[in-house]
Formats: C-alpha cells, sequence, structure tokens
C-alpha cells in the first residue's frame, strides 16, 4: 500500500503536472510555514485542507486557502448532512496524515473533496503531502485540472457575491 505522500507524487507525475518540492524543518502550523517560506523564498499561497466528517459518517476533505474559513452551514445545505472536524484519530487513520498536514489530494476514492472558490484566486499553491517535512509547490490551474483524474468525487462550492 503507498503512502499519502507516495500517491501524490505518483499522481503528479501521472498526469504531468509540474512541481517543485522542498524538504525542510518540520512545518506544524502558520508560524513555521512562515518561517520556511522566508528561508526559502516561496511565492504562492499556503493551502488549508480540512477533514471534515459527516454525521452519517461519511469522510469530506475541504480544500481552501490560509485565511479562509469553513462555512458549515454552507456545507449542510449542500451535503444535506451536518459536517464537523474530523477528528485526530480519523486524520491519522483514515486520511492517513499528520495532522496539520493534510494534503488537497491523494485519498482513498471513499473521501468526498469540496473545493473552497478561494482556490480560483491564486496561481501558485503550497501544500503538505501528508508530511511536515516537505511542502509542494504548484500551480493551481494544473491542479485543478488533476481534479478531473482524482478517483474520489469532487464539490466545486459556488462563489458567494
Amino acid at each position: 500500500m503507498k503512502s499519502l505522500y507516495e500517491n501524490i507524487i505518483a499522481l503528479l507525475n501521472e498526469h504531468n503536472i509540474p512541481y517543485q518540492e522542498y524538504d525542510h524543518d518540520p512545518i506544524l502550523n502558520y508560524d513555521d510555514a512562515e518561517r520556511e517560506r522566508v528561508k526559502f523564498d516561496w511565492k504562492g499561497v499556503e493551502s488549508k485542507n480540512v477533514f471534515l466528517k459527516g454525521a452519517d459518517g461519511a469522510h469530506y476533505l475541504y480544500v481552501t486557502t490560509q485565511g479562509q474559513r469553513v462555512d458549515f452551514a454552507q456545507l449542510k445545505e449542500i451535503l444535506k448532512a451536518k459536517v464537523s472536524l474530523a477528528s485526530e484519530e480519523d486524520v491519522r487513520n483514515i486520511a492517513l496524515c499528520v495532522p496539520g498536514c493534510v494534503a488537497p489530494f491523494g485519498f482513498s476514492e471513499t473521501i468526498t473533496i469540496i473545493l473552497d472558490p478561494s482556490i480560483e484566486e491564486c496561481t501558485d499553491y503550497l501544500f503538505s503531502p501528508g508530511v511536515t517535512t516537505k511542502t509542494i509547490q504548484a500551480n493551481m490551474q494544473d491542479l485543478k485540472a488533476l481534479y478531473s483524474y482524482v478517483p474520489n468525487p469532487v464539490i466545486m462550492l459556488p462563489k458567494i457575491l
């Protein structure tokens, strides 16, 4: 069984998505991310990927950008189910990530991916491939195209004006 990191790299390579991979000190929060951003002179927007669990036991991945909030009322309306943050145990055992390092794709097809419209506003996207010591930088338009190849159901949320 491949690790989440291996799944992500395989998907990027299989679909010829250009990316830059960085090895660095552990990133466990946005302060750590900012320290590494300065050290490596990263350009782009930090990802924010939130692992959620529905009241019915289904799992969801909310893909957005740093500083954005999850609109739980909107999700309840769209999904027709109440969702909440998944437990750290679910993040480790189902998403196969270190808590705080949830990736934007690469998961089992049982996890529905929800794309926040804020991702439309960025060019370069920085994300963890599920581990604390690696960051991947890729063009968001390339990553959006990749979502048509993942085995997961993908929902693009409408932009709210």
